[in-house]
């Protein structure tokens, strides 16, 4: 599974980058997540299976839908992602895949 996890400039989600592969490996998922930039977006769009995004952008949770092609995208709760919360972020994107 190919997760694109989006911010503002590809800096502050590193963490949660790290927190969500771990969170997969435990579930037993075979999961990948890149973190990038909203202006990156497009170009990280193939093989993307879920588009996760970060509280500072969660502005753009509906053009992001509109143009997404039917990929899945979900903005994570400020609290959620502040946390650090990658159980409740990974059962929140497998209940929306």
């Amino acid at each position: 599974m190919k997760i694109v996890l989006v911010c503002n400039a590809g800096m502050s989600t590193g963490i949660m980058k790290m927190k969500l592969e771990e969170e997969a490996a435990k579930r037993g998922l075979e999961a990948s997540v890149e973190a990038v930039p909203m202006v990156e977006l497009d170009e990280n769009m193939d093989g993307t299976d879920a588009v996760l995004l970060g509280p500072q952008i969660r502005f753009a949770l509906e053009d992001i839908r509109k143009k997404s092609g039917g990929i899945p995208v979900m903005a994570i709760a400020p609290q959620d992602f502040g946390m650090m919360n990658a159980p409740k972020v990974m059962e929140q994107l497998l209940e929306l895949l």
